[in-house]
């Protein structure tokens, strides 16, 4: 009796490990499926989603917005690609910009006038009332909790243009930070948020690029770079093409948005450089937007990292990074 009361036993606990293998297994089969079928639906071309689209446009949105969620974690991760860097003479990190300020060279016309402020600084451009460079420092802090976001902009009477809140009312495109809200604010507080709130910040942006791919690579530096890699330096700004559309009230619109990121880790220097256009669609890949330093100097005129050596910009500008920087280990090494 008391074998088979063990036997039975025995047999009881083996069946139910198979049944929790078999729901495991149903469960990665499910898991699997669902990642194949958004992943696989996000690539498919705009001519087959369209028959799916006319019948069922919700189900298209879900659909796509699943599959790119998952792409865009996937291509944040890092896993392979190359970096653009290159060794360093010596260190050329700054309060708020690495290798110098951006520089026109010898351009004679609409040149920046630079704007120092404690959190970032600005190459503000009068004749475009709009900054065509703001330059910044991320780094670690204890915390990313940040103040109350202030309701308006404020009018920066340093500059003679004297852009106001009220110049983009009504005009259809956001009020775009360069030196961004949550970045400033967790580092240096109700003042440095309070700066980024200036109109020599802010430039003319489309609602769905600043909403969403812009706020994503904001929200990259702040949040894992500049704590994971211990300081961030980024210089981002417009891009402006002919011809010149304008808001009501004259301020120019640019065609897209650029955005440069530097780390120096011992003597090694890696950049990433995005340039995304003002009508970029909905559910976009950042990593298709990466570009070279080389193209944006080309776009806008402007002379990045000029006090770093010839030789060390070349190898830096040239092409584009293949990847986004790796940010998993430095995250899990930072938790200990």
């Amino acid at each position: 009796m008391a074998v088979y009361r063990y036997t039975a036993t025995h047999m009881a606990s083996r069946r139910g490990k198979s049944r929790g293998i078999r729901r495991f297994r149903l469960l990665l089969v499910l898991v699997l499926l669902y990642l194949l079928g958004t992943v696989g639906y996000y690539f498919l071309p705009w001519s087959t989603r369209y028959v799916i689209y006319k019948v069922a446009p919700g189900v298209d949105r879900t659909l796509r917005r699943k599959g790119f969620k998952i792409v865009e974690g996937w291509d944040g991760l890092g896993l392979w690609g190359r970096d653009c860097r290159t060794t360093l003479g010596r260190r050329e990190g700054g309060e708020h910009a690495y290798g110098g300020w951006p520089s026109q060279g010898l351009e004679p016309l609409n040149r920046a006038k630079v704007l120092e402020n404690e959190s970032y600084v600005v190459g503000y451009s009068e004749s475009m009332q709009n900054p065509l460079w703001v330059a910044y420092r991320v780094f670690d802090v204890p915390n990313l909790k940040s103040g109350k976001r202030p309701s308006r902009f404020r009018t920066d009477h340093r500059t003679e243009a004297k852009v106001s809140h009220n110049d983009y009312r009504g005009s259809g495109y956001d009020r775009g930070h360069m030196a961004p809200n949550h970045a400033i604010a967790t580092r240096y507080g109700a003042e440095g948020q309070w700066e980024t709130f200036l109109m020599s910040n802010i430039i003319p942006q489309t609602p769905h690029v600043n909403r969403h791919i812009w706020k994503d690579l904001e929200m990259r530096v702040s949040r894992r770079y500049g704590r994971y890699f211990g300081e961030v330096w980024v210089v981002t700004g417009p891009v402006f093409t002919e011809p010149l559309k304008r808001l009501a009230s004259g301020v120019p619109i640019p065609s897209g948005y650029y955005k440069i990121m530097a780390d120096e880790t011992g003597d090694q220097l890696r950049v990433m450089a995005f340039l995304l256009n003002s009508r970029c669609p909905p559910y976009t890949r950042i990593k298709s937007r990466l570009v070279s330093v080389d193209e944006l100097e080309e776009l806008t005129g402007l002379d990045f990292f000029p006090e770093l050596a010839g030789s060390e910009q070349a190898e830096l500008e040239s092409r584009p990074a293949g990847r986004f920087w790796p940010w998993l280990l430095p995250a899990i090494w930072y938790s200990f």
